[in-house]
């Protein structure tokens, strides 16, 4: 490992998740916010931290401010999308939408923001407001109404708009409404999304993997494609099913967690605001349960340092060689008639492989290693 570790000494980082805050508004069921007892400790990026950081973003295409909490509780948040703007950064943002106002988006079009992607939970103000809490449905969707109207008005074709929709088994039927309410709002990517991190026992019967695709399913799925199809939307829908992945879709090759306390971490799910700290005795959640991994913090360290570190170097470079024995196999299959011979003879290979190059062990037990 060490040498491959020393190979493995990648410069750049494309791609970086700032959590500007770990501060939220709301208090979701699906989110370890809405925990009670749990010893959360609530604070915003620093200045030092930042400051650290910055000679980085040099090599740095774009950044996520979005992590554990809400981004536009912040009041000066625009002023944090103009200055990654100047350091040559896509700046982009997640919200759940119930704080928007005709203000504060003009500000983030004006500022630059190149990307703004609400999360959704369900077509119906029933169910999202179970979810999410009263009143956020209609918020969300004059939210969205807003923006585009907006954009319009100034000639922008920024922010790009996108929506996370989160599937539950009682989200999952109201996806295709969910996809058609946003034809006409200019939403340009539609992505639905696992609960892939439960931690209490309501969290676990909201989990809608791993699911067969029965008829119903395919049903839904063929109706929110079609729905996409018409309003040019670009439609993403996860697997149901578990399937061998070299990394995740967080790609720890490339980018990375920064969380609101300055720590970096592979990725959001390895470092929330509990992290670190006691938790309660309360035999519901299942929080002692979560892997936690941090290799630094830019309060105190340079960026730089941090991700050419040992034992960060040593950490991709696991996914690394992972991801170069399912690169080696997969082009092995062929697009002939014995394709699908092959694509099951790299598979079972890759499988093989992997199971003796497991994932770091934080990452082991991630269902986002299954596909998730």
């Amino acid at each position: 490992m060490s040498s491959l570790a020393s190979d493995f000494s990648q410069s750049s980082y494309p791609s970086l998740q700032i959590e500007v805050t770990n501060r939220c508004n709301l208090h979701c069921l699906t989110c370890l916010h809405s925990i009670s007892g749990i010893n959360k400790a609530s604070q915003d990026i620093s200045q030092t931290a930042l400051a650290h950081l910055q000679d980085s973003l040099q090599q740095t295409e774009s950044v996520h401010l979005q992590g554990w909490g809400e981004s536009t509780l912040l009041p000066e948040l625009a002023r944090y999308i103009r200055w990654f703007k100047a350091q040559g950064c896509r700046v982009s943002i997640t919200s759940n939408g119930s704080l928007f106002t005709r203000s504060m988006l003009r500000d983030f079009i004006v500022a630059g923001l190149d990307g703004l992607t609400v999360s959704m939970a369900g077509a119906s103000s029933e169910l999202h407001d179970r979810l999410r809490g009263r009143g956020t449905h209609q918020k969300l969707w004059q939210g969205l109404e807003q923006v585009h109207r907006l954009k319009k008005s100034l000639s922008s074709t920024s922010p790009v708009v996108a929506v996370s929709y989160l599937l539950t088994p009682e989200t999952l039927p109201e996806l295709p409404q969910a996809v058609f309410k946003c034809r006409s709002l200019g939403v340009s990517l539609f992505a639905a999304v696992h609960l892939t991190h439960p931690v209490t026992r309501l969290q676990k019967t909201l989990r809608l993997w791993p699911l067969t695709m029965d008829r119903k399913v395919k049903h839904v799925f063929r109706a929110a494609h079609w729905q996409a199809f018409l309003g040019r939307i670009r439609l993403q829908l996860p697997t149901l099913h578990s399937s061998p992945m070299p990394l995740c879709d967080k790609n720890p090759l490339q980018c990375c967690f920064i969380a609101a306390d300055g720590s970096v971490s592979p990725c959001v799910f390895l470092w929330p605001p509990t992290a670190g700290r006691d938790q309660d005795d309360d035999t519901d959640n299942c929080l002692h349960d979560l892997a936690l991994c941090r290799f630094g913090t830019v309060a105190t360290t340079r960026f730089e340092e941090i991700w050419q570190s040992r034992p960060y170097r040593e950490f991709r470079a696991i996914f690394q060689q992972r991801q170069l024995v399912y690169d080696r196999e997969m082009a092995k299959v062929g697009v002939d008639l014995d394709g699908i011979e092959q694509l099951e003879r790299a598979r079972e290979n890759i499988i093989n492989a992997f199971a003796k190059l497991p994932p770091p062990e934080c990452c082991v037990s991630c269902p986002k290693m299954e596909g998730f």
